[in-house]
């Protein structure tokens, strides 16, 4: 059979039966997929008529723009489609159950009024499919930030909690330093340290789950690079110390456009952990901006990282076999800071020692003057 009789036969089933095609897929979903969860029919039904309505008037077009138009008809639909079902609590079963339920009542009621409607199968099929994957993807996508937005909001009520007791205890420790002995000072101080890194760790975590869930949106604004790099230029000190060559390369007048606290918080966390790594020899940093896009390579010539490090480095309290303090938080703030703004952020470790760090982040339209 000819693609333009298939498509005609199709039509005419799914146009003449609208109603009934609607009425049997709802039956028999609330049956094979619902059970007896008590949804209202209203939200169940939720966008099948329109998949049937966009069936229809996909059938409808010209064979050189039937492609484009399903293409496009069932990617709204099906997106907004995968969506509910992650509101009303289907698993992605449930859903993909739903699209065969839909073309079992399509055939089933196309056999019945059409003898050659059976050679029209694949090209319902081919309707069909991507509706299917582009519904999963919505599902899967919706559901992860719901899960996300959860853990976030159960996380920043935890910090919450935190931070109540650790001012008490902060006040506190204010308080009997200004009483305190000589040799009780010491003791005081190391109490101050700990609180300090429990109240580093609590924000971290809190600011880690927010750029997870995207609830720190970027707000970009002018910047120049030497004041973005103001928190870099101030690690020459303790490399020094270390005895570490410090290098960093960067036109300080050059005016860009980012979110300068993501973004300086992520640069400043790759080039504080290759001071922290490295032992002997030298780091260099190096900033230049080509073709709208920022550039940051940091390179060290630390013990190096192994394969199987490298893979988890971004993931957080992933802090990889090391002696050194520190809460595993930095580098999985970085990248999420860097990917909430469009940009890239990697490692590798070329060989048995040394590590390069990058980034590459895509810079916002200047404003007119």
């Amino acid at each position: 059979m000819r693609d333009e009789q298939a498509r005609r036969i199709l039509r005419q089933v799914i146009e003449g039966h609208r109603e009934e095609i609607e009425r049997r897929w709802l039956e028999r979903v609330q049956h094979d997929v619902v059970c007896s969860r008590g949804i209202e029919l209203t939200r169940l039904r939720d966008g099948m008529p329109s998949y049937i309505a966009e069936l229809a008037h996909v059938l409808a077009n010209e064979p050189g723009t039937f492609a484009d138009r399903a293409q496009s008809a069932w990617s709204r639909v099906a997106q907004e489609h995968g969506i509910t079902r992650v509101r009303i609590g289907f698993d992605i079963s449930q859903l993909v159950h739903e699209f065969v339920v839909l073309r079992r009542v399509i055939q089933e009621i196309g056999r019945e009024s059409d003898p050659a409607f059976p050679e029209t199968e694949s090209l319902l099929a081919d309707l069909l499919e991507p509706a299917v994957a582009v519904a999963v993807k919505a599902y899967v996508d919706a559901r992860d930030y719901e899960s996300r937005r959860t853990e976030a909001a159960h996380i920043g009520f935890l910090t919450h909690e935190l931070r109540s007791p650790l001012t008490t205890a902060k006040l506190a420790s204010e308080r009997l330093r200004r009483t305190a002995s000589e040799e009780q000072v010491p003791a005081l101080d190391r109490l101050d340290r700990a609180l300090s890194a429990l109240g580093a760790l609590v924000e971290g975590v809190l600011l880690t789950e927010k750029l997870e869930a995207g609830a720190v949106p970027p707000q970009p604004a002018e910047i120049t690079l030497g004041q973005l790099l103001e928190p870099v230029d101030a690690l020459r000190r303790p490399a020094r110390e270390k005895g570490l060559a410090f290098r960093v390369n960067y036109d300080p007048d050059r005016v860009v456009r980012l979110d300068p606290t993501l973004t300086a918080s992520a640069i400043r966390n790759l080039a504080e952990n290759a001071v922290k790594y490295t032992d002997a020899g030298e780091v260099e940093v190096t900033v230049t901006v080509d073709d709208d896009e920022l550039a940051v390579d940091v390179r060290d010539t630390c013990a190096g990282i192994s394969s199987e490090e490298l893979g988890t480095l971004f993931e957080p309290f992933k802090r990889g076999h090391t002696d050194q303090t520190g809460t595993g938080l930095g580098l999985a703030i970085a990248r999420r800071g860097i990917e909430a703004q469009g940009g890239t952020i990697h490692a590798e470790s070329p060989g048995t020692s040394g590590c390069h760090f990058w980034i590459r982040l895509p810079l916002g339209p200047m404003p007119r003057t």
